[in-house]
C-alpha cells in the first residue's frame, strides 16, 4: 500500500523543499506554504486560502516581467508527483488521489492568480489617482482597464458596480471565447456560461453583496458551440477609499491542465505497456539482467534468469545499498566486493563500463555461482546518466568443466613425465647391451644388421623420451631449464650439422657462416637440440633432391640462424599453430615423430630470451629464422631520484 499523497505532502515537506530549492533557489518558504495550502485543500475540499496567504503565493505566479506565469505551479506538480512515485506512490488505484491533488493545486493556483490580479489592479488605480491629483487626464475608464489586463495570462472582464455587462475584456478571455475582445463588450457573464453551469452564478453576481467570494467556482464556458472547463471568480473593484467602483470576472481555463493530465496518463499507460513488453522479452533471455535508475540506484527491473542466478526472487528496492546488503558478491579470487565496487554502482556513479568481469555470488542455500558480469550506464541526449544496466551470465558449469579439463591435462602430463623417466632405465640397458654387441667380434653379419636396427630404434626412442621429458618440464616446471655459459655458438651449430650429415648421408646439407662475432652466453646442449630439430624437420618435409641450407650471421646484439629448405610451402592456416605441441605435418615422410620438435625449439629459444620466425613461399621454400641475444636480459634497476 503506497503512502497517501496528502500524508506525503505533510510528512515530506523538507525533502520536497530541498528538491525545489535545487531548481529554484530563494523561494523555499513560499513553496512550503503552497504545499501546506494544497495539503489542506486535499484533506478538506471546503478549505479556503486566506487573503494574506494568497498574496504571498502570488509570488509563485509572478514572472520576471511582472506578467503571470504557470511555470512554478507546473514545477510544483512535477516535483511532488516525481518524489511521491519514487517512494512507491502513483500505482494502480491512486488515480483518484492524483486527480484530487491536481484539483487542490488548481484551486491554490487560482487564489494566487486572483491575488496577483488584485495587486495589479490596485497598483493601477493608485497610479491613476496620483495622475489625476497632478492634473493628468482621467485614466480610469474602460480603455484604461483594458490596458491594465492586456498582458495577463488569465481571462479578465471588467463590469460596472451595479451591472454585469462587460465594459472591457482582455485578449486572454477573448481567446478563450473564440471572439475578438471588442465583440465581448456588452455581453454578460451568463452569456459565456454553459446552461448547465448557470446555477452557480448567483453566488457571484449578487451586485449588492458586500462580502466578496474568495474561491473560484468550477463552471463550463461556451466556445464556438463547444464547452470547456474553467474556474471563474467575480470580485469587487474598490478605490483607495474603499468605495466599490466596479467588478472584475477572472477566468482560468483548466482545459490545458486536464488535457495535459490525460496525456500524462496516456503516456504512463504507454510506458507501463512498454515496460511489461520489455520484462517479457528479458524473461526469455538466458542471461540475468538488472536495471536501476540514476542517481538514486532504485532497482526497476530484474528478469527471471537473474532470480535463478541469485537463488532468490527479485525485490525492487529504493536504493542500490538496500539490494547490495541482501546479496553476497565476491571477486573471482574470493574477495568480498565493497558497495562502491559493485558493477551497478560503478555504472551509475562513475559511468564505468565493464565487459565479462569474473564474479562469484553466494546463494541463500549455501551454493556458489560463478558469473561473468557486464555493466554499462544509460545516458540521455545530454550525456547525463539516467540508468544503469548489468547483465550476468552463469559460467559455473563451464568453470567446472575447465577445471576438470585442467586437472586431466595436468594428470596426463605428470603421467607422461613419470613414464618417460621410468623408461630411461630399461632403454639405457638396451643401448649398453647393443653397443657391447656391436663392438664385439662374435656377431655374424646377418645378426650385426639386426643389432644395428635395434641400436637406431633405441636412439629414436631416447630422443622421443627426451622430448617428452622436455615437454613436461616446460608445462609443469615453468619452462625448459636453460644453463647459459660463455662460448662460441658456431661450435654447437657445426656439431649439429655434422650429426645430421651422418644420419642423412644421401641428403645435401650446407652451412654458411658470415663474418663477425659469435661469442656469448649459451646453453650449447640446448642450441644443439634447436639446430638438430630444425634441420631434421627441414629434411623430413622437403624433396630428397632438395638441399637444406644453414646460415649463421652476426646481428650486433643478436646471432641469427636461418634454416631453409625447398618443397611445397606450409599452408597459411597452419602457420599460427606450427609450434603447438603434438602437431605433426601432413606429409607422408614424418618418420613417426611425436610432433614436439618445433614446440621444444620455441621453448629453448624463448628460454634464451630470443624469438623464432617462419616464412614459407613457393619462390624460396620454407625458412625458420632464430634470433638469439648474446647475453641474458638483465633486470632493470630503478635509478635514484
Amino acid at each position: 500500500m503506497s503512502l497517501p499523497l496528502a500524508d506525503f505532502l505533510f510528512q515530506s515537506r523538507d525533502v520536497l523543499q530541498d528538491a525545489w530549492l535545487h531548481e529554484a533557489p530563494g523561494s523555499g518558504d513560499t513553496f512550503t506554504h503552497g504545499l501546506s495550502a494544497v495539503a489542506a485543500r486535499m484533506s478538506n475540499p471546503d478549505a479556503r486560502v486566506s487573503d494574506p496567504l494568497a498574496r504571498e503565493l502570488s509570488l509563485l505566479v509572478q514572472g520576471s516581467n511582472g506578467h503571470p506565469t504557470t511555470t512554478n505551479f507546473r514545477r510544483l506538480r512535477d516535483t511532488v508527483l516525481r518524489l511521491w512515485r519514487e517512494r512507491g506512490g502513483g500505482g494502480p488505484g491512486d488515480e483518484e488521489q492524483v486527480e484530487r491533488f491536481h484539483d487542490a493545486v488548481d484551486s491554490v493556483e487560482a487564489a494566487a492568480l486572483e491575488a496577483h490580479v488584485q495587486a495589479r489592479m490596485l497598483a493601477s488605480r493608485e497610479a491613476a489617482e496620483a495622475a489625476r491629483e497632478q492634473g493628468a487626464p482621467d485614466a480610469s475608464g474602460p480603455q484604461r482597464w483594458e490596458d491594465i489586463f492586456t498582458h495577463l495570462g488569465v481571462g479578465v472582464a471588467v463590469m460596472a458596480a451595479e451591472d454585469s455587462a462587460f465594459v472591457a475584456a482582455n485578449p486572454a478571455l477573448a481567446r478563450m471565447h473564440g471572439q475578438p475582445a471588442e465583440a465581448l463588450k456588452g455581453l454578460r457573464l451568463e452569456d459565456l456560461v454553459a446552461p448547465e453551469s448557470r446555477g452557480a452564478l448567483p453566488r457571484h453576481m449578487a451586485a449588492a453583496s458586500s462580502k466578496p467570494f474568495h474561491e473560484y467556482e468550477a463552471l463550463h464556458l461556451r466556445r464556438d458551440g463547444s464547452r470547456f472547463p474553467a474556474f471563474v471568480h467575480v470580485t469587487s473593484l474598490r478605490d483607495a477609499t474603499g468605495r466599490r467602483v466596479g467588478r472584475a470576472a477572472t477566468v482560468l481555463d483548466i482545459t490545458q491542465r486536464r488535457n495535459a493530465e490525460a496525456e500524462r496518463q496516456r503516456l504512463l499507460a504507454t510506458i507501463e505497456a512498454e515496460r511489461a513488453r520489455l520484462a517479457a522479452v528479458l524473461d526469455q533471455l538466458p542471461a540475468g539482467v538488472l536495471i536501476a535508475e540514476a542517481p538514486s540506484g532504485r532497482l526497476l527491473l530484474g528478469n527471471r534468469a537473474l532470480e535463478s542466478l541469485l537463488g532468490q526472487p527479485f525485490r525492487p528496492s529504493a536504493s542500490l545499498a538496500d539490494y547490495e546488503s541482501s546479496h553476497q558478491m565476491f571477486t573471482a579470487d574470493n574477495q568480498p566486493l565493497a558497495d562502491d565496487a559493485w558493477p551497478m554502482a560503478r555504472a551509475l556513479r562513475t559511468g564505468e563500463t565493464r565487459q565479462a568481469e569474473p564474479l562469484q555470488v553466494r546463494r541463500p542455500d549455501g551454493t556458489t555461482a560463478h558469473l561473468l558480469g557486464s555493466s554499462a550506464p544509460v545516458r540521455d541526449r545530454d550525456d547525463h546518466i539516467v540508468a544503469g544496466v548489468v547483465t550476468l551470465v552463469d559460467v559455473t558449469e563451464r568453470r567446472r568443466a575447465e577445471e576438470a579439463a585442467r586437472e586431466a591435462a595436468q594428470f596426463g602430463e605428470r603421467l607422461i613425465a613419470i613414464v618417460s623417466h621410468d623408461l630411461r632405465n630399461p632403454l639405457n640397458a638396451i643401448q649398453l647391451s647393443v653397443t657391447k654387441l656391436l663392438h664385439g667380434d662374435a656377431l655374424q653379419e646377418r645378426d650385426r644388421k639386426a643389432v644395428s636396427r635395434i641400436a637406431r630404434s633405441s636412439e629414436r626412442m631416447a630422443r622421443m623420451i627426451s622430448e617428452l621429458l622436455d615437454f613436461t618440464r616446460s608445462r609443469l616446471g615453468g619452462g625448459i631449464p636453460i644453463e647459459r655459459v660463455p662460448g662460441d655458438v658456431r661450435a654447437a651449430v657445426r656439431q649439429a650439422v655434422e650429426e645430421l650429415e651422418a644420419a642423412w648421408p644421401e641428403r645435401s646439407l650446407t652451412l654458411n657462416v658470415g663474418p663477425g662475432r659469435y661469442d656469448g652466453a649459451w646453453d650449447s646442449g640446448r642450441l644443439l637440440q634447436v639446430v638438430s630439430n630444425l634441420g631434421g624437420n627441414a629434411l623430413q618435409y622437403s624433396p630428397p633432391d632438395s638441399p637444406v641450407r644453414f646460415t649463421l650471421s652476426d646481428a650486433d646484439a643478436h646471432v641469427v640462424l636461418e634454416v631453409q629448405n625447398g618443397g611445397d610451402p606450409i599452408p597459411p592456416d597452419m602457420l599460427p599453430r606450427l609450434f603447438d605441441p603434438f602437431r605433426r605435418g601432413a606429409g607422408s615422410n614424418t618418420h613417426g615423430g611425436l610432433g614436439l620438435g618445433l614446440y621444444i625449439v620455441e621453448q629453448v629459444v624463448k628460454g634464451h630470451g630470443g624469438r623464432i620466425e617462419v616464412r614459407s613461399r613457393a619462390s624460396e621454400g620454407t625458412v625458420f629464422r632464430v634470433l638469439l641475444p648474446r647475453e641474458p636480459a638483465q633486470p632493470v634497476t630503478p635509478q635514484a631520484q
